[in-house]
């Protein structure tokens, strides 16, 4: 695999490649994580490999982990307990883009993943948003400019 060529990665289908390129400490090892994740229909084969990119130092390779998460979970419809872990952490990182991305990214593990499976504080998430929604509804049909 030619690990120079992101176009190549995003078609990576063996997860010993991947983790083999996290111990060389390959920059385009998000990407490869993404394809993996597209790639492979085994959501527990991968989802140590993501959650490894989620957990990264780098930035970049933490926004391709939480992407590679999301198609995860739009193709199988499952997630494991230490993915949410960590989706959780990055729901209040510091880091703006990471933030915004990991709400982003659990939504669709809301979306995708039958509810019985999923943590209170998803829950709990998804009811506030509900509720702020039902609100701004009401506050801009009262105001009159909502059309």
């Amino acid at each position: 695999m030619d690990w120079e060529n992101s176009a190549d990665l995003m078609g990576c289908d063996d997860p010993a490649e991947v983790e083999a390129a996290f111990e060389r400490g390959e920059p385009l090892v998000g990407v490869a994580v993404m394809g993996l994740s597209l790639c492979v229909p085994d959501a527990h084969g991968v989802e140590p490999l993501v959650v490894r990119a989620m957990r990264s130092g780098s930035r970049e390779v933490r926004l391709q982990g939480l992407t590679a998460l999301s198609h995860k979970v739009r193709l199988t419809g499952e997630v494991g307990r230490e993915a949410l872990e960590v989706l959780h952490t990055l729901l209040h990182s510091p880091d703006t883009d990471v933030r915004e991305h990991a709400r982003r990214v659990a939504g669709d593990v809301w979306i995708f993943v039958p509810h019985m499976r999923l943590p209170a504080w998803l829950w709990v998430r998804a009811t506030v948003r509900r509720v702020r929604w039902g609100l701004e509804y009401c506050w801009w049909t009262i105001t009159g400019k909502y059309k």
